[in-house]
Parts: C-alpha cells; structure tokens; sequence
C-alpha cells in the first residue's frame, strides 16, 4: 500500500474520548580513505548500481560545506554536501548497508536523517538532533551505518535548526533486482522541487520567532525544479548579484524510449502541482512503496512526498515544457516575512527529445484543476501493488489536536495537545530512556506518547493516531520509522485496500520498530513552532538497546 507523507487537511468532527557496532569518531583531516567521495547531476541518466549476488556495504564520504552558488540566479551562501546543492544522489541496493561518513565543515553543528528509511534496529542513526543523538560538531566526521531493508525514492536532510532551508538535502535512491516495473521503462532520471530563500535561515527566524511577530510562514523567493530557478533579477536588492539568465532544468530523452521520474519534493513551505505538456505521466511508486499504475495528466506533490512515474517519449520531436506550479497553503498578510516577494508561481523545465532545437517551449499545458492546489492525490484512487494486512489488534489510541495559539508575551506557538515541543539537543531522547529516564516522566515539553506490545501477538498489533487539525492550515505530517495505513481521511473512509502513509487524519500503523520516532509538520516554519510529537515505542526493548560509543561521544563536545 503507498507509503505518502500526506496533507492534514482541516477538518470538523468529533473524536471520542478516547547493538550496532562501535564506530570510532575522528577528526575531518582523518577522513577514510576506502570510502567513495560522491557528487552527481540530476539532469543526465541516473545510472543504476549494477547487481550483486547479495547485499554489500557501500561506504561513502560526504562533506558539508557552505558555499556561495545562485541557484536561482540570486548569489548567496547555500549549505551543501560535496559542493553541490541540491546534495548529490546517494544509491544502494535493497539489502545493503550503507555507511556514511558525514564530515561537518559547516562552522555549526549538524546532522543528516535519511527520510522515509525506517532504522529498524539503528534509530540512534536516524538522524534526528535532540531525540536520537546530539549534533554533530564543526571539525568532527561520524559515520552513520544502517541496512536498507526496503527499495524506492528516498531523501536525506539536515534535521538541525534551518540547516534545510539552507540547502542541505539531496535524493537516496534504493533499487531493488526483482521491482515489478524494471520492465516497463528504459530509462531513469531523479527530478527535485523546492522552494528557495535568498535570506539565511537563521535571520529569518530571528524575525519569525520574535514576540512581536504578528505575520503568517515566511515566503520564499523562487522555485526550483532539480535545483534550477529563474528568478527576476530585476527585483534584486541593490548591490546583490544576480544572473538573469539562470540555467533552465533541462531532461533529454529519446523518441520513442520510456523514462521513469523519480520526484521529490524537498520545500520548505510549498506544495506542487506537476505536469509535462502533451506528456501523461503513470504513477506506480509513492513513498516508496509500488502501487498499481494510475495515469495523471497532473500531480499533486506536498513536501516530502516521493513519487515514480512512467513518460513514455512517443510525441513529435520538439521540447515541451515541464511545469511546477506553486501552491502557498498558508494565510499571508502584510506582515509576513517577504509578503511583497517577487515570487514567479510557475516554476519552468525542459523536456527536449533528441535531435530538437533548443529553444523555449510554446507547448500547451494541461487543464489544471484548482481544487488539486494544497490536496494530495485521492487516495481511493491508490491501490497498493501487494497485498497488504492491516494491524488486527490495536494497543493503543492517541488523540492529537492540532492549533496555533501564543504566551502571555505575544509569542506564537505551534501546538499538539496544547504543549509546544521543545528539544533536548544535549540529551536525547533515547539516551535517557537507555539510561534508566522513566518514558512516562519526561517533561511535558517532550511531547511523548508511549505505547507497549504486551501481547503474544506483537506481530499483528497496531496504534491507531486520531489528528484534529484545528488551524486554517493544511499540514504535511511525517513520521519516523514507519509508514501507515490511512484510515479516515476527514471525509470519509478510504475503503478496504486504505494507503499507507509516512507523511492525516486517522492513522494506523504496525508496532514493529522500538525507538524514539519523531512525527511531524513538514512544514519547516511549523516545525520550528513545536508542531511535533515523539512516539516512544516499546520503552522496555529499547532501553536494553547499547548506545555506540560514537553516538554516545557526540554529547560530550
């Protein structure tokens, strides 16, 4: 069944009552050798990893870097990985293990979690400042060592303060031998959307956080597909640099040849309507789970989402536009950080056959429905490629009311049950439950929800999440570790094959991965509000689970 980061949309109804092995840390000039130093461009043929006769350990070097770039045309500073922004594509094949050996060049802590991969086992891997481990300081390298039991289009991030905002994402693709649709396509490209902020994080949150803030989410500048914006330059600050004539994000396909996209929406704020003129695109993999091919002359993408799609190339030779256009979902005024943004809605790509001039498009697009702006795809239309079972025996029920709401000083707040999450960067999560923290006696602030399997039939048990959004606000929730089933959409019952989901309204999912998980807003500015909640799954077998020494090390800086 899909596994999608979906909108939580507002809704009016009633809910009842209801051991890893150790790695030793070192400094950045000791950085191994053995291990390849990546980098890659999204705009040629991804290359798939060639098979082997069963899983390895890939080992690879990545550096994070600040760098000045102009993505857009806007020159400004962009946290990168290798240099490049977006990050460059990191593979594997199902089964193997990867070893990352991130080293933080920043001049700031940091960290990388790697989005939608469940760390079944490592959740000390997941990446996640204040829940799974301390941040990884400026000068130090820690390599992050997981297997990846599942395949299909992934992401990684920072999950530090506006370290995303800044640049520091890229694709994680995952290929499996047996995929069902290897068949059905020739080729593979990777595609990103994101929005882009010509203002460092960190200032904008100085504005965004204050207490006499009375503006909405701040808005950005441009949007970029894999990376490339245009941005009008005329509307540049005096004294910035800016080239007019920024690179347009060009794909090069064959006639007659089929091509799958992997797309993933790596925004901060925004969410995307994408579509190719003349080109039907046939969905079969959302979130990383393959599902019966649906074909779309649009698509709906919301942050964090990761959708495959099919092109087959039979139209005259020509170049056609590619277009991703740009949803705001949250209310603006005039006090919003940026409000008056030069912002081109209409984000513009090529799609150019062989042996085509090159030139702009004046292809036609498809009829784009407003009411798709801010929704995702009707998941009554997304059945899943296999068989699957839902959770048959629920141990337990948490009800999560979704609001905004400010202190006594003015201070706006994101709130779950009333309570603002506030990380613990100095001490996290699990560490304290593995060192003897009650889970039920965390600090309200923690935002923890405990669950247990007590039961013989652990294997079939499931949590149910009931989530009232009580904003104006649609959100993107994700959650950590899992993917779920979607049970309630808001409307009405999504029928007997329901999507599973990593980012609703009602929620189900297996108990099957003990840890800390985060579940979320995607929305980053949300994110920095508090809107989010740790789920803290079967406290009595992760608190046998041994730290290793490296994540251990990371708190003692």
């Amino acid at each position: 069944m899909p596994n999608i980061d979906i909108i939580l949309e507002r809704v009016d109804f009633d809910v009842e009552t209801v051991q890893s092995p150790r790695i030793n840390w070192y400094p950045y000039h000791s950085q191994s050798d053995e291990c390849t130093y990546i980098s890659s461009n999204m705009l040629k043929v991804l290359k798939p990893l060639p098979p082997t006769d069963g899983p390895v350990a890939r080992c690879y070097n990545i550096e994070l870097i600040i760098k000045e770039l102009a993505p857009d045309g806007y020159t400004r500073l962009v946290w990168t990985v290798n240099g490049q922004y977006p990050a460059p594509v990191i593979q594997a094949n199902y089964g193997d293990r990867l070893l990352i050996n991130v080293t933080n060049k920043l001049g700031y802590p940091s960290s990388v979690h790697w989005h939608g991969i469940f760390q079944n086992g490592t959740n000390f891997y997941d990446g996640v400042v204040g829940m799974t481990q301390c941040a990884i300081p400026d000068g130090v390298s820690f390599l992050y060592n997981f297997t990846v039991q599942q395949y299909g289009t992934y992401w990684y991030h920072s999950h530090f303060l506006g370290q995303i905002v800044d640049g520091l994402k890229g694709p994680l693709i995952i290929h499996y031998r047996n995929d069902p649709y290897l068949g059905k396509y020739d080729f593979e490209y990777v595609m990103t959307l994101s929005d882009w902020y010509h203002t460092l994080s960190s200032d904008i949150l100085k504005l965004f956080r204050a207490e006499d803030y009375k503006g909405f989410d701040p808005l950005p500048d441009s949007g970029e597909i894999s990376g490339f914006g245009q941005y009008d330059c005329n509307t540049a600050p005096k004294n910035s640099t800016c080239n007019p004539n920024n690179k347009i994000a060009t794909y090069v396909v064959r006639q007659g040849k089929k091509y799958r996209f992997r797309i993933i929406n790596m925004s901060s704020l925004v969410h995307f309507i994408l579509s190719i003129d003349d080109h039907p695109l046939t969905l079969f993999e959302v979130d990383g789970e393959l599902i019966k091919p649906v074909t779309l002359n649009t698509i709906p993408i919301n942050i964090g989402q990761r959708y495959s799609v099919i092109l087959n190339a039979i139209k005259p030779i020509d170049v056609y536009q590619i277009r991703a256009k740009i949803s705001i979902c949250t209310p603006i005024n005039n006090q919003t950080i940026n409000y008056d943004t030069a912002l081109n809605y209409n984000i513009m790509g090529i799609l150019k056959y062989e042996g085509a001039k090159v030139k702009l498009p004046t292809s036609n697009a498809f009829f784009s429905n407003v009411s798709e702006e801010c929704r995702d795809i009707d998941p009554n239309t997304l059945k899943s490629y296999y068989t699957r079972k839902l959770p048959q025996i629920i141990i337990s029920r948490i009800d999560l009311m979704v609001s905004f709401g400010k202190t006594a000083t003015g201070k706006k707040h994101a709130l779950i049950n009333n309570s603002s999450y506030v990380p613990n960067f100095n001490y996290p999560t699990n560490q304290r439950i593995i060192e003897g923290v009650n889970p039920f006696n965390l600090p309200q602030y923690d935002n923890a929800y405990v669950y247990e399997c007590n039961t013989t039939d652990c294997d079939v048990t499931g949590v149910d999440i009931y989530i009232i959004n009580n904003t104006s606000d649609p959100h993107p929730f994700h959650l950590h570790g899992h993917n779920f089933f979607v049970i309630y959409n808001g409307k009405s019952q999504t029928g007997l094959e329901p999507p599973r989901k990593s980012s609703t309204t009602v929620i189900r999912y297996f108990v099957n991965n003990p840890g800390a998980w985060y579940f979320h807003c995607h929305i980053h500015w949300h994110f920095e509000m508090g809107m989010s909640v740790q789920l803290i799954e079967k406290p009595s077998l992760l608190k046998n689970i041994s730290i290793p020494n490296d994540v251990a090390a990371l708190c003692n800086f």
